[in-house]
């Protein structure tokens, strides 16, 4: 007669819709945030070209501020998601993000002058900081170890969902058409996630073990979660709820290392200069005097964001945090080398028409490189990586340098630009993320399948 293994028995009864539910409900927050940021492309476009029916015009420097104020405002969302997640919970925090997502449509549908747009732009980065601050943690807190990555990813893709239709719409409404549109998703996470436990890390972080162990029930269903109680206890163990105590001890060399090594991630996503490069999209493109619709261009390679942000949805529990960030480096690298080529060929005079191609196709494996790793990646890894006593200090260490570093990238590309030239740019930013190669294999620890407490035993041997 033979014995069924208790732990597999146990691994079957695993029920994993409900947190594919909570990703999918806070997948409406993400696409949000990324309309925001499809927002850029085609207005910045409209805002300073001299031809398109505009209710106001931009200068260079205007529109350069408008890019990325966006970033500033992400810092300080960041600091407001850090400092109340202590208090009352990942869930309330995401919550509120979406009031300044919410407030920024309102602004955009009523602005007359630049300076409402720039309002617009930083209340966007405000949502979007506390809600990426708080939304890896959230669901890495939630999440069985075999879809962690794949859960996690998903929302990163959702942002590209958002660009995308940002680009799709911008050519075709009015700027006050698109803040109706994009209240929606909004308006339905703040309705809808309402209805989603909180994490059952956070109560246990404040001693509330019946509430725990009812959020995790209500995440794994039928399964019997007392083994998990008892992990998530030891994860726990001995963390402080005091935010200052919590920085004493982050401060210390020792638990400085974790988040550098990720903010060393962040800094070769944006000297890739992909922020900006995404903003200025249909500028460059019309630069690139292609034969074919810019916005159109634009509308293709934000589908094909989406694409391969599925892809790695489905590859980074399978192949693993590693192995997807080193392809999407060296794609990431190639890209740029060709679309710098295409404007030294231009400068050499060749024939534009004939050269159509070359900057799409290097847009296109571009847009498929960030997204199958550098962009989703990053966030997988500061859910995972940290203790619980330096989760929510590491996110807000993390989660500011990456708005300052996304401010740099977008604020600095316009002068770059004027001071060498196109092709010496992408060029610069291909040389630079290169680096990316080495520092993740020899920096990086593999993550994949393993619990939150596996991965901190691993770490510390």
């Amino acid at each position: 007669m033979s014995v069924e293994d208790p732990k597999k028995d146990a691994d079957r009864r695993i029920t994993i819709w409900p947190q594919w539910l909570a990703t999918c409900t806070l997948s409406l927050a993400a696409i949000g945030s990324g309309l925001a940021n499809g927002w850029t492309s085609p207005y910045l476009a409209q805002l300073t070209s001299t031809e398109a029916s505009m209710p106001l015009r931009l200068t260079d420097s205007e529109a350069s501020w408008v890019a990325s104020l966006l970033n500033l405002g992400r810092l300080v969302g960041a600091l407001l998601s850090a400092l109340c997640q202590e208090y009352i919970g990942r869930k309330k925090v995401l919550l509120l993000a979406g009031i300044p997502l919410i407030t920024s449509w309102i602004f955009s549908i009523f602005a007359t002058t630049v300076m409402w747009l720039h309002i617009s732009r930083f209340c966007s980065g405000i949502g979007s900081g506390m809600m990426w601050a708080a939304l890896s943690l959230y669901l890495s807190e939630i999440a069985d170890p075999k879809i962690r990555g794949s859960l996690i990813s998903m929302n990163v893709n959702a942002s590209s969902v958002g660009m995308f239709l940002g680009n799709a719409m911008g050519p075709y409404l009015s700027m006050e058409m698109f803040g109706y549109v994009s209240l929606v998703p909004s308006i339905l996470f703040m309705i809808l996630f309402s209805l989603i436990p909180e994490s059952p890390y956070h109560y246990l972080l404040h001693g509330d073990i019946d509430k725990a162990e009812a959020s995790l029930k209500w995440f794994r269903r039928e399964a019997d979660v007392k083994a998990e109680m008892r992990d998530l206890q030891e994860f726990v163990d001995g963390a402080e709820t005091n935010i200052f105590l919590k920085l004493k001890e982050f401060l210390m060399p020792s638990n400085l290392k974790k988040p550098l090594v990720i903010i060393g991630i962040y800094v070769f996503s944006y000297v890739s200069g992909y922020s900006a490069l995404y903003s200025y999209a249909e500028i460059i493109l019309t630069k690139g005097r292609i034969t074919i619709t810019p916005s159109l261009v634009v509308t293709i390679l934000g589908f094909c964001m989406i694409v391969a942000g599925s892809t790695a949805t489905l590859l980074v529990d399978k192949l693993g945090r590693k192995c997807l960030l080193i392809m999407s480096s060296v794609g990431t690298s190639i890209s740029l080398a060709l679309l710098g080529l295409h404007f030294h060929f231009l400068s050499l005079e060749y024939d534009p028409n004939t050269l159509t191609w070359l900057p799409i196709i290097a847009l296109l494996t571009l847009n498929l490189s960030m997204s199958s790793g550098l962009l989703p990646i990053p966030s997988t890894l500061l859910g995972e990586m940290f203790t619980a006593n330096m989760k929510n200090m590491a996110t807000l260490c993390v989660s500011s340098s990456n708005a300052l570093l996304s401010f740099a990238s977008a604020k600095s590309y316009q002068p770059f630009l004027d001071l060498v030239g196109e092709k010496f740019v992408y060029w610069t930013y291909s040389i630079c993320v290169l680096f990316s190669v080495p520092y993740v294999y020899f920096l990086i620890p593999e993550t994949m399948g393993k619990s939150l407490i596996e991965i901190q035993r691993s770490i510390k041997k």
